[in-house]
């Protein structure tokens, strides 16, 4: 959205947002939501009537349509991205794997073209450096360009309410069951924790796939681990993530798996297997790829 204000304001052209997941309930009160159309991909729209399509925070093409061997023709493709694993898959690639968040890309790429800072684009960039630093919790430079951005009349205030303090009922009773359903395993030494939720679970507290994203933020507050692994169940595929506040690199294991990420957080998912069998083939890879320190 951060992306689409400045195109928009300053280069008066017309600007639609899809985004292939559905949104997280708290996230809702920001009203510059409203201008994202949710759970839609890629080959649903009619391409022929853009000049540019632009990922952002999009580290593979793996998800973007549900047609096999679907391929853009005309359009031409701008890549910004932040992840580690990302396939440099655009005509034009901008990542940098030094940044925490595509925010705070857009944010370096706005100061260098002496773009405008308003309250507007300022709060749009803070939400995104915001929730992906984790409360601005993974770097150092996450809190200067908070700092920059605040002195720019971004609303931090507001952020952190509806941020920190606006979850639905139903998340907590999720975060529940996810420790509920946790355990601790010894792998090759490491202390792994493994929490993985059925389909009925996800079903019976009305749960989408934002909501689900969460839980591991949540399980790593929990001490003692190396790292940690969630599955949950989404009924066609199973959605795993990695968490880890130990310096353990898991983007290994999500690649390995045909998935991505962040050496601390990554993700991926697995089809045409139970929630058991997922939980041994993930095993199994960390395994065979070995246990690895971030550098």
């Amino acid at each position: 959205t951060a992306m689409k204000y400045f195109l928009e304001r300053d280069f008066k052209t017309k600007v639609d947002l899809i985004s292939v997941s559905d949104l997280n309930e708290s996230f809702t009160l920001f009203d510059f939501t409203k201008e994202v159309e949710f759970g839609k991909r890629v080959d649903k729209v009619n391409l022929g009537k853009y000049d540019l399509i632009i990922f952002l925070d999009f580290g593979s093409l793996r998800y973007y349509s549900e047609k096999e061997n679907f391929t853009f023709k005309d359009n031409f493709i701008l890549n910004i991205d932040h992840h580690e694993t990302n396939q440099d898959y655009g005509n034009l690639n901008y990542v940098d794997k030094s940044k925490c968040s595509t925010c705070s890309i857009l944010l370096s790429l706005f100061k260098e073209w002496k773009v405008k800072f308003d309250k507007e684009l300022a709060t749009r960039l803070l939400l995104g450096i915001y929730t992906d630093s984790l409360c601005l919790s993974l770097s150092a430079d996450s809190i200067k360009e908070a700092d920059f951005l605040i002195d720019k009349g971004a609303n931090y205030l507001k952020i952190v309410e509806f941020v920190q303090y606006n979850d639905p009922v139903k998340l907590y009773k999720y975060y529940s069951l996810m420790v509920d359903k946790f355990k601790v395993i010894d792998i090759n030494g490491a202390k792994v924790g493994v929490s993985a939720i059925s389909l009925d679970d996800l079903k019976e507290k009305n749960l989408n796939l934002a909501d689900v994203r969460l839980g591991p933020n949540y399980l790593q507050h929990i001490g003692g681990l190396d790292f940690l692994f969630t599955l949950a169940d989404m009924g066609d595929y199973i959605k795993g993530s990695f968490r880890s506040r130990k310096n353990v690199d898991t983007s290994l294991f999500a690649r390995e798996l045909g998935g991505g990420g962040h050496k601390l957080a990554s993700s991926f998912s697995l089809s045409g297997v139970s929630l058991e069998d997922a939980e041994k083939e993930v095993i199994d890879v960390i395994k065979k790829v070995g246990i690895h320190k971030a550098k």
